[in-house]
């Protein structure tokens, strides 16, 4: 049986392999929003982050990898027009206990319909406390709530500086929280609510354009954040208190 120094450096090693999952999914995102596509060409993804130390795995000269702390990374791209393409990325550790694990996960459209594939071992709750590759924890669970608020905060004053109004539809204000990482989403009660992984989110718009004020709401749906509530008015006011997550 594992050692607990064992079993937590192996848990390490799987966050680790989904982080590198989770940049690269950022990564191709920003690409398709400007190019319409996917790429397999890794040079115009973002780098992985070392090790604490500056250092990264070998890659071999003759094939495309990305190079992060104990894992190395390789893209592939099937399909060719928006509705209908997706990219693949395959982890492979290299030494240590890394040597021999192996990871693949999947994104994109088909037939129009988005599709991700996801592997079941790598847990994003189970990664809460376990430092990056380069050192820094992961936030906590509440921000998940907390980042997407800002961004819908974000989203409510645009539109208002385009339209002279705020407005209670998030579709119409452009906002649309990341899915978990194996694509679900949290359930909602009703049409007012937009789902996120563990949260759903919704604004309440009070008085009459252009003298209007809002109030957002998280509201935790399940795991670690569950009957959690945060929420966020015009004024940048926090309730509970601001929870000070950093990326």
């Amino acid at each position: 049986m594992p050692s607990s120094t064992e079993s937590e450096l192996r848990e390490r090693l799987r966050c680790e392999a989904l982080l590198g999952f989770r940049e690269l999914m950022v990564a191709q995102h920003a690409y398709f929003g400007e190019k319409d596509a996917w790429t397999a060409d890794v040079s115009r993804l973002t780098p992985l982050a070392p090790c604490a130390d500056g250092s990264r795995v070998p890659t071999p000269p003759d094939e495309a990898w990305l190079a992060g702390c104990h894992f190395r990374y390789a893209v592939s791209v099937a399909g060719s027009t928006p509705n209908d393409t997706t990219y693949s990325v395959r982890a492979v550790g290299v030494g240590g206990l890394a040597e021999g694990l192996t990871y693949a996960m999947t994104d994109g459209n088909a037939d129009g319909q988005p599709v991700r594939v996801w592997p079941p071992s790598l847990v994003l709750e189970e990664c809460h406390g376990v430092r990056r590759p380069e050192g820094t924890p992961l936030p906590a669970p509440l921000c998940e709530g907390a980042f997407n608020l800002k961004s819908l905060f974000t989203a409510q004053k645009a539109y208002f500086q385009e339209k002279d109004r705020y407005s209670e539809s998030a579709p119409q204000v452009g906002f649309l929280p990341e899915p978990c990482l194996d694509g679900s989403r949290a359930p909602v009660p009703d049409a007012t609510w937009t789902a996120g992984c563990h949260f759903i989110y919704r604004a309440e718009v009070s008085g009459t354009a252009p003298e209007q004020t809002f109030r957002l709401t998280a509201r935790g749906m399940s795991g670690a954040v569950v009957e959690q509530k945060l929420t966020l008015d015009s004024q940048y006011t926090w309730s509970p208190a601001d929870p000070g997550c950093a990326p």
